[in-house]
C-alpha cells in the first residue's frame, strides 16, 4: 500500500483500499432504498382511493428493491489473488472410446 515507496504507509494510501473494503457505496445506496420504500409504502397506504398510476409506481419501486437486493447480496468480494488456470488431460487416441 505504500505507493510513493517512502516506507511510510499514510492515511490518504489506506483510504481507498478500506473504502472499497467497507463497501461504502452499496451499504447507501441499499439504505437510501430502505428509506425511499418505507416513504412511498407509507404514502400509498394513507391515499383514500389508489388508482392504477399510484400502484404501478408502489410496483416498481418494490420490484427495483428486490434488484437491489439481489445485485448487493451477490457482490461479495473475493481475494485478492487471480484462480489457478485449470489443466487439462490431453487423451491419446488408445485412450479413447
Amino acid at each position: 500500500m505504500d505507493f510513493n515507496n517512502d516506507g511510510k504507509i499514510r492515511f490518504w494510501e489506506m483510504f481507498p483500499y478500506w473504502f472499497d473494503k467497507l463497501r461504502v457505496f452499496p451499504r447507501v445506496f441499499i439504505t437510501v432504498y430502505i428509506i425511499m420504500f418505507w416513504r412511498v409504502t407509507e404514502w400509498f397506504m394513507a391515499l383514500a382511493e389508489p388508482n392504477n398510476a399510484q400502484a404501478g409506481l408502489v410496483s416498481v419501486v418494490v420490484g427495483a428493491g428486490a434488484a437491489w437486493f439481489g445485485l448487493y447480496c451477490n457482490s461479495s468480494k473475493t481475494s485478492g489473488t487471480p484462480p489457478k488456470a485449470s489443466k487439462r488431460k490431453v487423451l491419446k487416441e488408445e485412450q479413447i472410446g
